[in-house]
């Protein structure tokens, strides 16, 4: 008699359980997948430079917002350890020293300050993804609330 109560309950709790892990479990975004994104060179008569807006294919626009993952390279921004960018490439072939274009590197922000990680670890992060068309003086791909992920 207990069992046939308990067994639907027990089946509800699984069916919850598994559907909620579903629901808050982030997406996993890759280096190549952020390759997609188009980059359109215009004036920014405002600086008086040249540079760079981003278009975003739809299924990178549909995870603006979201949870995702990412696995790359840690780079230091700044002389402090404050500051992180996440690379497709160690700091040798990065965006700001190798050449590599803008959709290869992904600005940090830490739920709780990491503290001084060491260059070119390669690391899995989630975090809500923020997309900038036209960054100020920031990155086009920021990751917020970031928190080490292990998928």
């Amino acid at each position: 008699m207990r069992w046939s109560i308990l067994k639907p309950l027990t089946l509800i709790g699984v069916l919850f359980t598994a559907t909620a892990f579903s629901l808050f479990s982030p997406s996993k975004l890759t280096w190549r997948e952020l390759a997609t994104v188009s980059f359109t060179e215009f004036y920014d008569t405002q600086k008086g430079i040249w540079s760079l807006e981003a278009g975003y294919p739809e299924q990178i626009f549909a995870l603006r917002g979201k949870e995702i993952f990412i696995t790359g390279y840690v780079l230091p921004v700044d002389n402090k350890g404050e500051i992180y960018a996440l690379s497709a490439y160690p700091f040798s072939s990065c965006f700001f020293c190798g050449g590599a274009g803008p959709e290869t590197v992904m600005g940090l922000e830490f739920a709780t300050p990491p503290g001084r990680l060491p260059t070119d670890a390669v690391k899995t992060y989630s975090g809500k993804l923020v997309l900038v068309q036209k960054p100020e003086n920031g990155f086009y791909f920021t990751l917020i609330n970031v928190r080490p992920y292990t998928p």
